[in-house]
Formats: structure tokens, C-alpha cells, sequence
């Protein structure tokens, strides 16, 4: 695949094209002309590297008349668009309305090919200033964009013929409506969102280099997405090519913001391959997410209601089907560090996971295990100073990294549940930093139930050996104490100024 690269590029502006063309643009008046919607498509073209044209223009009172527009970046091929009416209206705004042949076409040097056709029912787009800013909403009834591309794989031998690679698919939106945002100031601002009924699509791979045939199919209900781009005074996006240029611009007001939610998604996939042969089925229940980056730190917050995949492969004895309940992952990180320490968290709770009884029995045919669903739960949260920019400049520079320096350690929940065991935590922790290292001063207290039974269960079953069992058991011994119930342990585990360590009260350092 000679030209990947190229065409992937090619591929990546034809999608920004519409977006930074139609949507992006400078700032308008009261009552917008339709001259200068299409100028400042033009201005904004050209900050993002890309040119406008149009093959002929005709105005008619207040609408403008664009054949042949062209957008495309320097010394590439890029996106044409049959016909675009703008249409100055009576409150002010301006109608956009596109033609209905909207695509791209590359051609390389070695035989790679690509094309993109965008067909649509109803698109239009409505531009009107409102307090400052400008203002675009689109809808359309139905938008799907076609994409196939192909490349050619070298011969193996000088007497073969070289062999054709494709990739091709549908992505579609149903009831796709948005609006998009650009509001001047001294740190500009984007905002785009998007929300529609339906979003899907449909994948097709064959390399024969690799010899793989892959194929991806999904459709997903009640999709909502927003993205908000705070940019920097003076340090263009297209400038930031080391760490340093990212830590001015976060100094600046460079900040982004997201959220996400979505219905009920399913979706199949299946490979042909002589290594690996699978057929895939998944449905993920409704979930959403939200995300944050500035520079006072990085969030992000996420949750599903829960999943189904059913796997199956050739290759395996048996299908295998897995079940989850609520799945979360929340992550909190400060970005650089500041005179005060950032807040730091981290939650990730698998609910409910389990396997079907056919996959059990592959490697517990007579049941020594129970069968109960595996549950995982991490939790803990704290104070830091964490400056991540200086370490990657310290390593563009090659000069030595600052250490991150906790202050608080608070464990609220650390528990794994599996096969009839459960393990338990929680705890909390300072930190003195004055040595340069982080000592720890705290307590956590530690639970385990059914750990000798679920030893016992791997034995019985031939997964590890007595002798193997040895170390876990005297690992078992030396940092647990009975517990009130049958094989049950416990532990506190004390840490104190100066470095000392206690287990059950017993000093261990």
C-alpha cells in the first residue's frame, strides 16, 4: 500500500473541507449578505490551508449563484461541489443551499485510487449573527457519505501481477440536524453540535498483502454530539509542533470540550484470515460521555448501561458470548503544574461480567468454580502537583523530568469480585515530599474472602500446581490475618513518617 499515506490525507481533507468551508467562518454583520458568507468561506479557507473557488458566479438580487466550488489544500485534490445558492433573507440571515453532487476523486502514481460522494435530501444551512457571533444550523433528512478507495499491493515475484487492495463504506445520518458557532474575541471560540436519529455504517476491507477480508457493520439510535474549541490568543493550532508551543497556547485559553450520548448501538463484524477467522455480533445499551481539557487540567466522565458479544471463530471449540451491566470510566488529571496542587481521580467499575456456560467448560468442565458474575471496582482520588508538558519537554530536550509530587491519596473503594473470591480496599494516604521521592503516612485496610477456595478451584482444574500454589499461599499468610468468617483475611496495612511500614501491626520496613 505505497500511497496510503497520501490517500489518507486526502481522505481526512475531504472530510474537513465541508466543515472548515461551509461552517467556519470570520464575522459577520446584523444582516448578512450572501458576498460576504462566501468571502469570509474564502477567509477562512486559506487560515486552514485550504483554497475556495467556484468555476462561475452569478448574483440575482440577493442570492448568489456558485457552480464548480472547489476546496481543496495546496498541491492536492479536494472536495467539488456541483452548485451552492446563497439566498439573503428577509431577518437577516442567509440560506445555503448545495447541489446534490458533492464528492472527490483521486487518482496516484501507483495504481491507489480514491473517491467520496456525499448524497443528501434536503441539506441547508442557515448563517445569521447573533450577539457577535456567527451562527450556522444545518439539517438534513438523510446524509451519507460513500467512500471507496483502493491500492496496490506490489508483486511477490517478478513474473506475478501485482494485486489491488480495497477499502471501502457507507456512513449514514438520518434526521441529522446541528448548529456551529464562531464568536470573535480575543480568544475565539468554536462551538459545533449534531444530533441525529440514526447514525450507521458500513465497512469493507481486502488487503491481500496480509491476505484479510474484514467486514464492520453498526447503526446507532438517538446520537448527540458537542465539541467547543477555546483558541489561544497569539499561537495559531497550526503552529503547535512541540510541547512547548502546547504549554503557550494552554497559558493563552486554548481549551476543548465535549459530550456525547447515544441510544441502543449494535453492530456485526467478521474476518477471513488464515492466522484468525471470527464472526462478531455486539449491542451496547444506551451511554454517555463528557470531556475537558485546559490548563487546569483533563476530564473525562463516561458510562454504558451495559453490553452483549457474541464471538465465534473457527478456531474455538466453542462460541463465546459475554454480558456486562453498567460499565463507568471516569479519569481527572491536572496538566501542569501550579503553586497549588491539582485534583487527581480515577473510577473504573466493571458491573455484572460474565461468560456463557460453554465458554466456562473449556477450562472448568465439572464446575469446581461458581459461576457468579465478575465485578471490579477502582476508586480513589487526591491531591497532586503533576506537570506533564515539562515532562515532555524535559524529554524533547533531554533534560531530567520533574517528578510528580502526590500530597493526598484518598482509596474509597478498590474491590475485584471473581468466581466465589472477592478482594476489598480502601484506605487513605499524605505524602511528604521534602526528599524529592513522595513517602507515604496512612492507613489502608484490606479484605479477601474465598482466596484459598479459588486456589484450591485452580488446582483442581490443572490452570496452576501445588507448587505453584506455594508463594500466593505464604503471600497469603505473611500479609493477612484470619478473618470472623471461614476463609476469610484480613490486613491493615500502616505506613508512618520516617518510612516505616507496618502489617497487622507487625513491622515489615
Amino acid at each position: 500500500m505505497k500511497d496510503f499515506a497520501t490517500i489518507s490525507r486526502i481522505g481526512r481533507s475531504a472530510i474537513a473541507a465541508p466543515l472548515a468551508v461551509l461552517l467556519m467562518s470570520g464575522t459577520a454583520q446584523a444582516a448578512l449578505t450572501a458576498d460576504q458568507v462566501w468571502q469570509s468561506w474564502k477567509n477562512a479557507a486559506a487560515l486552514a490551508g485550504l483554497t475556495v473557488s467556484a468555476a462561475t458566479e452569478a448574483k440575482d438580487g440577493g442570492s448568489l449563484m456558485l457552480n464548480g466550488v472547489t476546496v481543496a489544500p495546496e498541491g492536492l485534490p479536494g472536495l467539488t461541489i456541483s452548485d451552492i445558492v446563497l439566498a439573503e433573507q428577509a431577518d437577516g440571515s442567509v440560506l445555503i443551499t448545495p447541489g446534490a453532487d458533492i464528492g472527490m476523486d483521486y487518482a496516484g502514481p501507483n495504481g491507489d485510487m480514491a473517491t467520496v460522494d456525499v448524497a443528501h435530501k434536503g441539506l441547508t444551512l442557515t448563517a445569521r449573527e447573533d450577539a457577535g457571533a456567527l451562527v450556522y444550523a444545518y439539517a438534513a433528512s438523510v446524509l451519507t457519505i460513500d467512500f471507496d478507495s483502493k491500492f496496490e499491493v506490489p508483486a511477490a515475484t517478478a513474473d506475478a501481477a501485482a494485486l489491488q487492495g480495497v477499502n471501502l463504506g457507507k456512513i449514514s445520518f438520518d434526521d441529522l440536524a446541528g448548529t456551529y458557532s464562531d464568536t470573535p474575541g480575543a480568544n475565539r471560540a468554536f462551538g459545533m453540535a449534531l444530533t441525529t436519529s440514526k447514525l450507521s455504517y458500513e465497512i469493507v476491507g481486502d488487503d491481500p498483502d496480509m491476505a484479510v477480508k474484514t467486514t464492520s457493520v453498526s447503526s446507532t439510535a438517538d446520537v448527540a454530539l458537542e465539541f467547543n474549541v477555546v483558541m489561544a490568543k497569539t499561537v495559531s493550532l497550526m503552529a503547535l509542533q512541540s510541547a512547548t508551543d502546547f504549554q503557550n497556547a494552554l497559558q493563552e485559553g486554548l481549551s476543548l470540550s465535549g459530550r456525547t450520548k447515544q441510544g441502543v448501538s449494535t453492530g456485526t463484524s467478521g474476518q477471513e484470515s488464515e492466522f484468525m477467522s471470527y464472526q462478531m455480533a455486539m449491542t451496547a445499551q444506551p451511554g454517555e460521555a463528557t470531556f475537558a481539557f485546559n490548563k487546569d487540567g483533563f476530564a473525562m466522565d463516561s458510562s454504558s448501561a451495559g453490553l452483549v458479544i457474541d464471538f465465534s471463530s473457527p478456531m474455538m471449540p466453542v462460541p463465546v458470548k459475554v454480558t456486562s451491566g453498567p460499565v463507568v470510566a471516569n479519569i481527572a488529571s491536572p496538566v501542569m503544574a501550579g503553586d497549588v496542587a491539582g485534583d487527581y481521580a480515577l473510577k473504573m467499575q466493571l458491573t455484572d461480567l460474565a461468560v456463557n456456560e460453554e465458554a466456562w467448560a473449556i477450562v472448568d468442565p465439572v464446575g469446581v468454580f461458581k459461576r457468579d458474575p465478575a465485578n471490579l471496582l477502582i476508586d480513589v482520588s487526591g491531591k497532586a502537583k503533576i506537570d506533564f508538558l515539562a515532562m515532555a519537554m524535559a524529554e524533547e530536550s533531554d533534560a531530567v523530568p520533574p517528578v510528580p509530587a502526590p500530597e493526598t491519596l484518598n482509596i474509597t473503594s478498590v474491590a475485584l469480585s471473581i468466581a466465589g473470591a472477592a478482594l476489598a480496599g480502601s484506605g487513605a494516604f499524605t505524602f511528604d515530599n521534602a526528599t524529592g521521592m513522595p513517602m507515604p503516612v496512612g492507613e489502608a485496610n484490606v479484605s479477601l474472602t474465598g482466596g484459598n477456595m479459588l486456589i484450591d478451584g485452580l488446582i483442581a482444574t490443572g490452570m496452576i500446581s501445588d507448587e505453584d500454589a506455594m508463594g500466593p499461599r505464604m503471600m497469603m499468610g505473611m500479609f493477612f490475618a484470619p478473618g470472623a468468617e471461614p476463609d476469610s483475611l484480613t490486613s491493615k496495612i500502616e505506613a508512618r513518617a520516617g518510612g516505616e511500614i507496618l502489617v497487622n501491626g507487625q513491622r515489615i520496613r
